[in-house]
């Protein structure tokens, strides 16, 4: 029984035929230099790792990107340290529940409790994300939450409207439609570069002025 082709497969496919179809000698150039980045090892080894991940219920490939409330070693160190001092105070407590630090006295369960409390605090500031954008084979949505991220503009965009990209000095990343409409990525969003790389990649295919 064929196996229906992967998503991989299908960009592969439309470059292919892009080629076929391609007016002159430059564009040609310009989509083989396209078609061997899609197929270098590593797009390769990535389209293979999302691929055999778990089952979407949709059906279609997607990548997530976000920008995160706090940087990321931070929450995790906070998140391991509180963990760590809370399980160490409860395992003392049951010896002794009062213990000497620094020359106070403290009750071992009400230092577990407080630590209890900041590893599930750092948890859940991991969780927060004032940006998030996500990218399927169709286009692109994106959405903020909180203050911080207000002032950009949002929404979907499919990927045959898409038409030029603008890294901008104030840390944005401008994403331009076929209709002129703006769409803006901070630039310090997790993997920015894997984020980029497929941004360049769709602009090749469908842009008026592809990177060079």
């Amino acid at each position: 029984m064929n196996r229906p082709p992967s998503e991989h497969q299908k960009l592969l496919q439309h470059i292919d035929q892009l080629l076929a179809e391609a007016p002159d000698e430059a564009s040609r150039l310009e989509l083989q230099r396209l078609r061997d980045r899609v197929t270098a090892p590593e797009m390769v080894e990535m389209a293979r790792e999302l691929e055999s991940s778990r089952p979407r219920q949709d059906g279609n490939l997607a990548l997530e990107f976000h920008d995160p409330l706090l940087p990321t070693a931070l929450t995790a160190t906070g998140c391991v340290i509180a963990t760590t001092v809370c399980l160490f105070a409860i395992v003392q407590g049951f010896q002794s529940p009062l213990a000497w630090v620094m020359g106070t006295q403290v009750n071992l369960w009400v230092v577990a409790a407080f630590a209890g409390a900041c590893s599930v605090m750092f948890s859940a500031l991991s969780f927060m994300r004032p940006f998030s954008i996500r990218f399927d084979t169709e286009g692109m949505i994106s959405r903020t939450s909180g203050a911080r991220w207000r002032r950009l503009h949002t929404g979907a965009m499919r990927w045959k409207n898409i038409r030029a990209l603008t890294e901008r000095a104030d840390g944005v990343l401008q994403v331009t439609s076929a209709s002129g409409e703006s769409f803006e990525i901070p630039l310090r969003v997790a993997n920015y570069p894997i984020l980029h790389q497929h941004l360049e990649n769709m602009v090749r295919l469908y842009g008026d002025n592809p990177p060079s």
